[in-house]
């Protein structure tokens, strides 16, 4: 019993790590910050408004453009090359909720893609030096773009508070029905 379960928990391990829906890669050495701004097809500043598939996609509001075509004010920005529960990359980026960042993506295309291999970074004042002078604002982010982003941010509180609601109203009609019932039975 002992012999089958020493052998077969590194057997299970390499298992799991070959299983469909993981990829495994490796950055190269990365060039210099100027060096992948020079060459990136995408460079904004923006903000993480908040996250989803395990932190590896963010929803941004989008600042200011640095390289690129025009974007909307809200972008989201997927951070591996696979999602779902349960997979992951040796590349997979994680972002945080309210935290700005510098993103530097290979591509423009939709949806837009980064990963740890890029020089993506979190947003500092040094970086402020690499803005260049023809850096432009995003478009006005739409109604329904605001509307996503109020439902969210706040879905957790809103979700609490209306449960809250509910067991108050609950107990209520609970309790008025208690009350009614002895006089019924006179």
């Amino acid at each position: 019993m002992i012999r089958r379960l020493v052998l077969g928990v590194p057997v299970a391990a390499l298992l799991a790590i070959a299983a469909p829906g993981h990829a495994i890669a490796s950055c190269v050495e990365p060039p210099t910050l100027q060096t992948s701004l020079d060459s990136a097809a995408l460079v904004f500043v923006g903000t993480v408004t908040y996250t989803y598939d395990a932190d590896r996609v963010a929803h941004v509001r989008v600042e200011s453009i640095w390289r690129g075509p025009q974007l909307n004010g809200y972008v989201d920005v997927h951070g591996s090359p696979v999602s779902g529960q349960g997979s992951y990359s040796s590349v997979d980026r994680r972002y945080s909720a309210g935290t700005r960042y510098l993103f530097v993506l290979y591509s423009a295309k939709q949806p837009l893609q980064d990963n740890s291999c890029s020089a993506t970074q979190p947003y500092s004042a040094a970086l402020a030096a690499h803005a260049p002078a023809a850096a432009h604002d995003p478009s006005a982010p739409s109604l329904g773009d605001e509307f996503q982003n109020f439902v969210f941010t706040h879905a957790l509180p809103i979700g609490a508070a209306l449960a809250v609601m509910a067991l108050v109203v609950v107990a209520v009609l609970v309790r008025r029905r208690r009350m009614q019932s002895p006089r019924a039975m006179r």
